[in-house]
């Protein structure tokens, strides 16, 4: 009986070492290509606007979650852009993203055929020759621990 208790709490014990090395391990992200499909919907006059799928390269991506770093300046990209084209706004654009082709085919189709029957919505396609989606380079910035707020005593 005190062989299995000792071996649960080793397994506990490491257990516990893993899960906190997970918490402090560094972000690993990595450059590769991936292609990209843009979306903004424009709640004031029901627009909806969808680029071309179209690749990027040179993106950083986080090697573990697969996660696009950066992710809201590739919206901010496409929001700046129909702002100064299109004078509608505000607009709320969304980014999609795969290193795969296919999927991300079966992504913008999947949209296309979603808005582009839709009679609530006005679709309008953006041409590669009018946006494209540029690099940004991404800049890792360490936290910061919030300096604590010291308290007098009362006398």
């Amino acid at each position: 009986m005190k062989n299995n208790s000792l071996k649960a709490i080793v397994c506990l014990c490491l257990l516990l070492l893993l899960a906190l090395g997970q918490l402090e391990a560094k972000k690993v992200v990595v450059q590769r290509p991936v292609y990209m499909i843009g979306v903004a919907f424009s709640f004031v006059d029901s627009a909806v606007f969808i680029t071309d799928m179209h690749l990027v390269d040179s993106i950083s991506i986080e090697k573990k979650t697969k996660f696009l770093m950066d992710r809201q300046l590739y919206s901010f990209q496409l929001q700046r852009y129909l702002e100064a084209t299109y004078k509608g706004g505000p607009y709320m654009p969304c980014v999609f993203f795969s290193p795969n082709k296919k999927k991300m085919e079966r992504r913008y189709l999947s949209l296309h055929k979603r808005y582009a029957h839709n009679e609530e919505f006005r679709m309008h396609l953006v041409d590669q020759g009018m946006f494209r989606f540029k690099p940004e380079k991404y800049i890792e910035v360490e936290e910061q621990p919030m300096p604590s707020k010291k308290r007098k005593k009362k006398s």
